[in-house]
């Protein structure tokens, strides 16, 4: 990365707006290190200068920083790394009103690897523009993983050219209306979004759900179709038709084309057990349970599991799955287990005795289409709902016994955490922003912040001054101060509570 004013005022762009100075800087998320110096200085681009010094990776570690503000010397970011100095360029926009600086020293990096947000797009899509300008948000508060729910019950969202029906056909309908025009991203948008995060130092991990959550590529396939419910028909891929197999590889391959440095491509794995009551009658399952010494239903999953990540490590990458893929049998080293299910904490547990990595992203708190006031009405609220404090108090303050909570903080096999907003109540950009900020700068410092330096009250008072920016930006965001108005999309009656043991509406 070459330090020219011209990139500069690139990586600037969005942040450089006008707002009162604090007593302290308004940094988000909370450098580990920051000592004010004493005064200002008035800032150009000719001014600030990015020293690249690869061999300091020990010190400065593969996205930390240094900056340095001074009235001598304007402002200099010394990093390891591309993605160091970004992170430095991040924060020195934060910092400036207009063209002035406070002097200061910061040395910075982040707490966890992985600082995430899921955004499920097949029960309500969201264009490629929004999916930039959440890019853009994710880079400005130094959050590095995008992980993209592609596929679902209610609509198949990535062309896949070997297959062009799951898009043409599955890509039709959605939550609100079954019926709408088939929504999805080509290819050509795919790689476009791909290489735009990429330029932000974010990496985009694709999940493709299988074997369950499978009815949008069912209606588009039918011969590949595993059976399911009453209220969830088609809900499985078939898993032992060898033809399924090699349609669901065929799949992957073309995933791993458009996302060729995403490290992890995620398969789902979860509520299975929600639509496989047809398994035992379908011919192809009996003949594999009897192939493979299967005993039943549960063991046909784990073999489906097993054989599918294995797979996906072939292509060169960890397979990520929710944490029911826990006791299918894949390669520790190489597999990702996401936490979500808070009220499950032997789930964790088993995972990092089992030497798993591991992503938390438990429902409390770390759901967003959870109600994040009480007054609101529209949204998921069992046991609890997701408020501003709670999101951000996350790690350390949980719902885990304290034994676990503080093992998982401190665990190298904690790769970091991750919001997800699923989008069954989220059939607009302005109701999806609505939930997203300003929980997701909560979370990005959670994220990043040592635990040391985290302060809720001294956030709150940051937050202040960040959320006229993120409106200036055109962010449609909750303000807990003012206690904005629910943006609601669907009638106030249509309110979504879901059953403790699933993501989805019942």
């Amino acid at each position: 990365m070459k330090p020219t004013p011209a990139l500069i005022i690139s990586l600037l762009a969005g942040s450089l707006l006008t707002h009162a100075q604090s007593a302290l800087p308004a940094v988000i998320p909370h450098p580990a290190e920051m000592k004010l110096t004493g005064g200002e200085v008035s800032l150009t681009p000719e001014r600030i200068f990015c020293d690249r010094q690869p061999a300091q990776l020990a010190q400065f570690g593969a996205e930390g920083y240094r900056l340095e503000v001074t009235t001598a010397a304007g402002a200099r970011i010394t990093a390891a790394t591309e993605a160091g100095m970004a992170y430095g360029l991040s924060t020195l926009a934060q910092l400036m009103s207009n063209t002035q600086a406070p002097c200061l020293v910061i040395t910075d990096q982040p707490r966890y690897a992985w600082r995430g947000y899921m955004l499920d797009v097949s029960r309500h899509f969201a264009p490629p523009a929004e999916i930039k300008a959440l890019l853009d948000e994710m880079r400005r508060y130094k959050l590095n993983r995008f992980h993209w729910h592609l596929t679902d019950d209610e609509g198949w969202r990535i062309e896949i050219k070997k297959y062009p029906l799951l898009t043409t056909i599955g890509g039709i309908g959605d939550k609100t209306n079954p019926k709408a025009a088939a929504q999805f991203y080509t290819q050509a948008e795919i790689r476009d979004i791909v290489a735009y995060a990429r330029a932000s130092f974010i990496t985009i991990v694709p999940e493709i759900d299988m074997p369950g959550h499978a009815s949008g590529a069912a209606r588009a396939y039918p011969a590949h179709a595993g059976g399911g419910s009453e209220r969830l028909p088609d809900f499985t891929f078939n898993p032992g038709k060898p033809e399924t197999l090699a349609f669901l590889q065929d799949i992957l391959r073309e995933v791993k084309e458009l996302f060729p440095d995403c490290g992890v491509i995620h398969y789902g794995g979860d509520e299975v057990h929600f639509g496989w009551g047809k398994w035992d009658t379908l011919p192809a399952v009996q003949a594999l349970k009897a192939q493979e010494h299967l005993a039943d239903k549960q063991a046909v999953e784990k073999w489906f599991n097993r054989t599918m990540a294995r797979f996906i490590n072939t292509l060169g990458c960890d397979v990520g799955g929710w944490d029911e893929i826990l006791d299918a049998g894949t390669d520790p080293a190489h597999t990702v287990i996401f936490w979500w299910r808070h009220d499950k904490p032997a789930q964790l547990e088993q995972a990092l005795q089992g030497g798993f990595k591991v992503v938390l992203t438990p429902r409390h708190p770390c759901y967003f289409d959870f109600l994040q006031n009480p007054a609101h009405k529209v949204g998921r609220r069992w046991n609890g709902i997701n408020e501003l404090q709670r999101v951000y108090g996350f790690p350390e303050t949980s719902t885990l016994p304290a034994a676990l909570a503080a093992r998982a903080a401190a665990s190298p096999q904690v790769l970091g955490m991750q919001a997800c907003l699923w989008s069954e109540t989220c059939a607009t950009r302005a109701r999806r922003e609505f939930l997203t900020y300003p929980r997701l700068l909560a979370l990005a410092e959670s994220a990043w912040t040592p635990a040391a330096q985290k302060d809720f009250a001294g956030f709150s008072e940051r937050l202040k001054i960040h959320l006229p920016l993120l409106r200036q930006r055109g962010i449609a965001c909750y303000d807990p101060f003012a206690q904005t108005p629910e943006v609601i999309d669907q009638p106030t009656n249509a309110t979504y509570i879901d059953h403790p043991e699933t993501k989805q509406k019942p």
